[in-house]
Parts: C-alpha cells; structure tokens; sequence
C-alpha cells in the first residue's frame, strides 16, 4: 500500500477540483477523510472507503496530514485563521505537528501568513497548488508546484505523487504559489494573444480551425522557445543571434500592419511590436531576438540573464 508509513490523510475542499485528487488518493491505497462545507460535494464519497468528518474539527483530529483545496485566499484564511478554524483548533491541542497542505491557488501572501501562524503552535504549512486541471485530477496527471520546507515536502511526496505525474520543489514557503500564478499568467496572456492571431486570421481569409492546427504545428505548439531557445540564450545571457531581433521585428511589424489591412485591433500585438521597436532603436537588432527580454529585466531591476554589460 502507497500509504504505508502515513497516517490518514484529511481533505478539505472535495469540489470540482479537489474531489478527483481525493480520489487518486483513494485509489493509491491512502486512509481518508474529507469535509467540505457543501454536503452535495460530499454525497461522491458515500459509498467509498473515505471517512466524511461531521465537521472540521474532526476531521483534523483524525488526521496529521490535511490538504486544503479552496477557491481562493479569503476562503483559506476562513478556514485556517477564522473562528473554529485549523489555528484555533491546533491552539485548542485538537492536534500538534500536523502538516497543512495548500492546494489553493493562492496569495503567496496568505500562504507566508498561514504558515507563520500556525508554526507558533508547531504545526507546518507547504503550498503545492496543481497545474493540469480538472482532466488532469481526474487522470492522475497533474503537475505539484511546492513551496516549503524540504523535509515537511519530503513527508507529503507521496501523497502529492498519488495525483501527479511531476512534483517540483520550487523553493520555500510561497514559492509553489508564485510559480502557479506566473504559470496561469502565461497561458492566459498567450490565449488573449492567440485570439488576436485568429481574429487577423479569418479576416485575412484562413479558417479558424485551419490556423490554430497550423499553429500546434508550428514552433508556438512545439514549445520550441520555451524548452530551448530561451533556456540557451536569455537565461544564460548568451545572444549570439540565432534569429536577429530586427528579423523578428520586421516579422511582428507585417503582422501588425495585416491586422490593420483586415481592420482588426492588436493591442498585445502593438505592445510587443513597441517593446521590439525600443530595443531596435538601442542598436540591438543583429543579436537574439530574445535580447528585446532585458528591457523587462532593467524596468523590473533584476538581472535574471547572466549578460556582460557589452550584451
């Protein structure tokens, strides 16, 4: 059994996203318990081997491990610090050394908060928020972002590891949180790009369906520069040009100038062609065209790309 070792594990939150990871749990051979204020959440596990707690305070009573997975920050700080929460409860002496861990998309703010607390009392937070969505609960296919000190994710690996494919150790507390936010900034800002992409698309005469195969076929949906060309020339400071930025310029500018033949508004677009436009104008053009990245660098004031000043 995956769970020999471990104590029962707690589950708060079984909704659209938390009920399948507890039930990967399950199917690991993992001894359970789950709550969620919402009895209809609750009504899955009725005919399983899942203990359902009448209420909060039994559930972290039973067990020593607890995972939390909650809308957001404001329903975390309710159920840790809020009246008859997991705070109050561990101060009580319902529990000592129990390990919370967060699942929430959360404020790395709320997590840091959350976890001083309840250190006061000799309990241990890490923040593990998922990436793979609702699929990727259901098929134990998730990848684990975690925050924490590197014993207490040593204790809740193989937990983590009974609904995911990747767990990957980030940093310390609140770090798992900030990865999982840049995460879903990426691929949100990439969707707005990508529908101006279509819009320009269709307007200039391809069909919707036809353009987006073409570009999961193309480098964007090969993930060519996030696994390769930025690993090889942005992060190690290295701008040797593999593609000039001023061909990419000029690439980006006939892009911009279709949108405007089509009659189709750009705004990410317009952004990027100006970000690109500035570096040209520094005399940058014949390096790597990933070289327009250190503007974001100098306005942010971190050097992440181990450049020489001639760079």
């Amino acid at each position: 059994m995956v769970s020999d070792g471990l104590s029962r594990v707690g589950f708060v939150g079984v909704g659209k996203i938390g009920r399948p990871m507890a039930m990967q749990l399950l199917g690991a051979g993992f001894e359970l318990m789950v709550f969620d204020s919402d009895a209809g959440a609750l009504v899955a596990f009725e005919r399983t081997s899942a203990a359902v707690a009448g209420s909060l305070a039994e559930l972290v009573s039973e067990c020593d491990i607890v995972c939390l997975c909650l809308p957001g920050p404001v329903e975390v700080e309710q159920v840790v610090l809020g009246e008859g929460g997991i705070e109050s409860l561990i101060e009580a002496g319902i529990k000592s050394g129990m390990l919370l861990v967060d699942h929430t998309t959360n404020s790395p703010a709320v997590v840091r908060l959350v976890g001083d607390r309840l250190a006061a009392h000799g309990a241990f937070v890490i923040d593990a928020p998922i990436s793979g969505g609702v699929e990727g609960a259901a098929d134990g296919t998730l990848t684990t972002l975690v925050g924490g000190d590197s014993e207490q994710v040593l204790r809740a690996r193989p937990l983590l590891e009974a609904f995911s494919t990747a767990v990957v150790h980030v940093g310390e507390l609140g770090a798992g949180t900030v990865a999982k936010l840049m995460n879903n900034l990426a691929c949100y800002a990439m969707d707005q790009v990508i529908g101006e992409c279509l819009t320009i698309g269709v307007k200039a005469g391809i069909g919707a369906d036809r353009l987006l195969g073409a570009l999961q076929q193309a480098a964007i949906g090969k993930g060519g520069n996030l696994h390769v060309r930025l690993p090889d020339t942005f992060m190690k400071g290295d701008f040797d040009a593999r593609f000039t930025l001023a061909g990419a310029f000029k690439d980006i500018g006939l892009a911009v100038e279709l949108a405007e033949e089509v009659g189709v508004p750009v705004r990410l677009a317009d952004s990027v062609l100006g970000e690109m436009e500035t570096a040209v104008s520094r005399g940058l053009g014949d390096r790597d065209a990933s070289i327009v990245l250190t503007l974001q660098e100098e306005r942010a004031g971190v050097e992440i790309s181990s450049r020489s000043s001639s760079a």
